[in-house]
């Protein structure tokens, strides 16, 4: 799934950051986009701890006029530039506040697992693991196996080294010793990294959180075809197309 450009602006949306016509096409883009529709409950849970850090977005008549009386259409134009600055700087600050929020204490998205559709997941320490963190800032895509059931997120970063790759999987029963390969256009083939599936599984009934790993890959991110979730005999679980 990728991430589009316009869910940067859901944390401005939620704390009424958008004039109209921005709204407008941020309500256009949620209608189909189910990665903000699965994030925005997260968002409105912090909205009480961001308004008063950022303060609410500045009206038209928070900024006075420097034009003389006799000047309007002047005195209109600078009102309008003033503003319309105001509200930069306002939805700047509030982006990056509620990032930080975000970080520290707000939940973060993770996979319904066997679903491929995203939820609101708590991490469990006070900050974010790297892996946590990749999922939230990389560029995403997803997949579910229709015969295994297994679902797979991956999360990409490129490096001047490669491609660091975090993997949130899902709907996976145990024990199982599994991997995640990288696969390139050229058909290159590499390992990212390994874990061991315990009895009661990820995503299951017996455990309902996700694997969440994260590693890395020499091929770059426009060297990359898709990733594999592979068992130590052989069989793929899930592969995940970027």
């Amino acid at each position: 799934m990728n991430r589009s450009p316009d869910c940067a602006d859901l944390g401005a949306y939620v704390l009424g950051g958008l004039d109209g016509p921005e709204s407008d096409r941020f309500e256009e883009h949620l209608l189909e986009c189910d990665q903000c529709l699965s994030e925005i409950g997260s968002f409105q849970s912090v909205r009480e701890l961001l308004l008063p850090l950022v303060g609410e977005p500045p009206e038209a008549d928070d900024v006075r006029s420097t034009a003389g009386a006799d000047d309007e259409l002047l005195d209109q134009l600078l009102r309008d530039v003033a503003r319309d600055r105001h509200r930069r700087t306002w939805r700047t600050a509030a982006a990056l506040t509620a990032a930080a929020a975000l970080l520290v204490a707000a939940p973060f998205v993770s996979l319904r697992l066997g679903s491929g559709r995203a939820v609101a997941s708590r991490p469990a320490g006070p900050t974010p693991s790297p892996a946590a963190m990749l999922m939230m800032t990389g560029e995403q895509h997803g997949a579910t196996d229709p015969v295994t059931g297994v679902a797979g997120v991956v999360g990409l970063e490129d490096k001047a080294w490669g491609t660091h790759v975090a993997l949130q999987l899902g709907g996976v029963d145990g024990p199982l010793v599994c991997s995640l390969v990288a696969v390139s256009r050229s058909g290159q083939r590499e390992s990212v990294t390994s874990w061991s599936v315990p009895a009661a599984g990820y995503g299951m009934p017996r455990h309902p959180d996700p694997l969440l790993v994260h590693g890395g890959t020499s091929l770059s991110r426009q060297q990359l075809d898709h990733f594999e979730v592979r068992t130590a005999d052989g069989r793929e679980l899930v592969s995940v197309p970027v």
